[in-house]
């Protein structure tokens, strides 16, 4: 043990490389969030569901905020990546990836789990009385407001993405 002791020393003292180098940093760009959509409406009426297509152009976490008008009127809410067709939705079948099926709170949010890009559905119902029981459900015929945020960026998003957040898209009204 003390021959090898002795035999490193010699080999750190005759090192030719006194070049003092800077640490390695590195950087994690901190999470950016930025509206990507909003839109509002009105004439909801109860038993009308509503689908909007949103664009998801890069890889984050997207947040749903909507209110609506009247405290007693029940709004479900729905995120999925499959476009579904009414006798889904009516029969519950559809894949969402988010549901909301409550009264409150409003105003709501929702917010996924990190997103790959591509075409993804924000479907709302407005619940009529006695559709699903009789304490659930109002005739209120509704007006809502909508905005959607994503939020790209930071280590738990896959950092080294460049951050490209562009123009609010404003959707049309749904026709009834």
């Amino acid at each position: 043990m003390v021959l090898a002791a002795s035999c490193a020393v010699p080999l750190v003292s005759c090192s030719e490389d006194t070049t003092t180098r800077p640490p390695v940093v590195v950087v994690t760009p901190a999470p950016v969030r930025g509206v990507i959509a909003q839109t509002s409406f009105s004439g909801f009426e109860p038993k009308m569901w509503v689908a909007l297509p949103v664009q998801i152009t890069q890889r984050g976490v997207l947040d749903i905020a909507f209110d609506w008008q009247y405290p007693d009127s029940w709004i479900y809410a729905y995120f999925g990546n499959t476009k579904c067709e009414y006798d889904q939705l009516v029969s519950q079948s559809c894949p969402f990836l988010l549901a909301s099926e409550t009264q409150l709170p409003k105003p709501r949010l929702l917010v996924t789990g990190t997103l790959e890009p591509g075409t993804y559905y924000v479907v709302f119902y407005n619940v009529p009385k006695g559709d699903r029981s009789d304490t659930v459900g109002s005739w209120n015929v509704e007006s809502v407001s909508l905005q959607l945020g994503l939020t790209v960026g930071g280590s738990s998003l896959g950092g080294g993405e460049t951050i490209r957040l562009g123009r609010p898209a404003v959707f049309p009204a749904p026709r009834p």
